[in-house]
């Protein structure tokens, strides 16, 4: 399952976003794809994945401390080859 979560970071917080990314050890079936910084607000974007939302969940807690986050299922949208 895909997930797309975004993070908008408690002021005064945002060098610990990037502490807790850097040191986390991410469990075995948490597969990051992506984590973008943006301008604006929200301040960052994960995308990963993950077998259920219980360990969805549990992934994204780790951020609760430092960013407010909200966090969709992800599907997949056949386009067609033009």
């Amino acid at each position: 399952m895909t997930f797309v979560t975004t993070l908008d970071v408690i002021p005064g917080k945002g060098d610990e976003v990037r502490k807790i990314v850097n040191k986390m050890k991410f469990p075995d079936q948490v597969k990051i794809k992506e984590i973008l910084s943006l301008f604006g607000k929200p301040d960052y974007i994960v995308i990963f994945e993950a077998p259920d939302e219980e360990t969805a969940m549990s992934f994204i807690l780790k951020f609760v401390p430092v960013a407010v986050p909200k966090t969709s299922l992800a599907v997949l949208v056949d386009v067609p080859a033009r």
